[in-house]
């Protein structure tokens, strides 16, 4: 945990390009909440007949969704864009740091080590980095939110049905739990 605190410090020179990435994410996981809603308002009108007033409606409607996922797109690429932009300058600064470390070190350290376990500790370790940085945080992020905010709509709609819906999440979360003890040595092992 310690070194995943000194890498958030490391991590803090580039908070302008992350809090972008996390407000684009916020802004594509509102968007994704607010379009299935409008399709239901379009299928609700369809159901009943369509009119002239409301075929307006549905094409107002129309115009809404193809904008909502035109902003989809938009908000993808900047969460991706800046996350990843974010986490390769990062990478890039660690590999420095590393290598200076590594041409400080004592002659003896080298005695008993190869030069291709050194190289994958500056190169892929670094590398993997990147995965916690663009991928890992900004996905557990997207999903929280998501979650939060399915559960509010569906809270709306019908809370009944929502705390139905509710009741197999404390076994998901147990099997999840089982499951990363019983994975988690065998995926250290292979690491």
């Amino acid at each position: 945990m310690k070194i995943l605190l000194k890498l958030s410090r490391e991590a803090l020179r580039y908070k302008k390009l992350y809090v972008l990435a996390i407000l684009s994410t916020l802004c594509l996981t509102g968007v994704n909440l607010v379009a299935p809603k409008v399709l239901s308002g379009m299928t609700g009108l369809v159901e009943g007949g369509v009119t002239e007033m409301e075929m307006q409606r549905i094409l107002w409607m129309t115009a809404a969704l193809v904008g909502l996922y035109l902003l989809r797109i938009l908000f993808r690429f900047g969460s991706n864009y800046m996350a990843h932009k974010a986490a390769w300058f990062l990478v890039g600064d660690l590999r420095t740091k590393t290598y200076d470390k590594l041409q400080r070190l004592h002659l003896g350290f080298f005695h008993d080590k190869q030069t291709g376990d050194l190289m994958s500790r500056v190169v892929n370790d670094t590398r993997d980095f990147e995965l916690l940085y663009a991928h890992i945080i900004p996905d557990i992020l997207t999903n929280l939110v998501t979650f939060v905010g399915v559960v509010v709509v569906l809270l709306t709609i019908n809370p009944t049905l929502a705390l139905v819906t509710a009741i197999p999440l404390p076994l998901i979360l147990a099997s999840g739990f089982v499951f990363a003890k019983k994975v988690r040595p065998y995926f250290r092992i292979s690491q």
